[in-house]
């Protein structure tokens, strides 16, 4: 009979935890359970008790590699209740400033660490902040960035053989049916990108190597669309009334980040707060599809496995 085990797995994108229960024999995974939950922060029910601009803040924060898109997404969901057209020039700037933050998020995970210095250093500059930029506001941005900026980043050339062959495999079925998103789901040859502007990387091994290969892919594609970015003149910001209330109803909106697709269902009672709002992390989906990518994988290979589906604690466990 096989033997039970319960393996603890510090996440890379910590602070935080991953076990996984299950049943090892001959040091080779038979059946695994994903546990999440162990750092829950209560960040759905903080929504409740803050305005609409002060949500942005919360939501810049689950996904801490990805914290731009997620204050974006939560901005673009409130700004379509309201109507509220969003000025060129910061569409474009979000749209740029999401692609450089997705190689930056990239190459976290590939472990170019000179790289992504040079990167973060840049959007510093830009920005103020490194890693939690907190500059979209409803309605556009709180600060404008030059074109010059934009053709002076320093874009890392890479050239590496991703390891991982073979390992935790995951199918386009079993993708689908555990509703993943991001690299994870495109490695496994499902072509789920909500982005229109770029074409999608697509793999179709669905093991560790081509979710490496896909980070690279993607770097490529990013990299050649921020060469071909043109920003249209104009202002970044939308003048706005001192309170924002959404109108009764619901309301839904899905942005595709680097970790995979964010989204956020809100409810309004038509207050100054929302009565309920509940995020679509990429992470939790993300989390579980190791479920049935990790029978047959050897024990010292769990790390490797893990970190290829590129999982961040507070996506996760929110």
């Amino acid at each position: 009979m096989p033997c039970v085990e319960l393996l603890d797995i510090p996440l890379p994108a910590g602070p935080g935890i991953l076990r996984l229960r299950g049943h090892v024999e001959d040091g080779v995974v038979q059946e695994a359970e994903v546990v999440t939950g162990l750092m829950h922060r209560g960040v759905e029910k903080l929504f409740e008790s803050r305005d609409y601009r002060q949500i942005l803040s919360l939501a810049n924060r689950h996904d801490w590699l990805s914290s731009f898109d997620g204050e974006v997404s939560a901005a673009r969901v409130i700004e379509d209740a309201l109507g509220i057209v969003v000025p060129e020039r910061a569409q474009a700037l979000r749209l740029t400033i999401s692609e450089v933050c997705r190689i930056n998020h990239h190459l976290y995970w590939l472990g170019a660490t000179h790289e992504r210095a040079a990167l973060t250093d840049a959007l510093d500059r830009a920005t103020g902040s490194r890693m939690h930029l907190m500059i979209t506001r409803i309605g556009g941005l709180s600060v404008d960035i030059s074109q010059e900026w934009i053709h002076t980043l320093p874009l890392p050339d890479l050239d590496l053989e991703p390891p991982g062959a073979g390992v935790a495999v995951l199918s386009r079925e079993q993708a689908i049916a555990y509703a993943t998103s991001g690299v994870v789901a495109r490695a496994s040859g499902w072509a789920r990108d909500l982005r229109t502007y770029v074409e999608p990387v697509v793999r179709s091994a669905g093991d560790a190597q081509a979710r490496f290969q896909c980070l690279l892919d993607e770097i490529r594609a990013s990299i050649a669309y921020l060469r071909s970015v043109h920003l249209p003149d104009g202002p970044v910001s939308t003048k706005l009334p001192r309170t924002i209330r959404l109108p009764e109803g619901e309301y839904y909106g899905a942005s595709e980040t680097g970790t995979g697709i964010n989204g956020y269902w809100i409810v309004s009672k038509g207050d100054v707060v929302p009565w309920r709002m509940k995020m679509r992390t990429a992470s939790f989906n993300n989390a579980r599809a190791l479920e049935a990518a990790l029978p047959g994988t050897r024990v010292e290979e769990l790390p490797l496995a893990v970190t290829s589906f590129m999982l961040v604690t507070g996506d996760m466990d929110k």
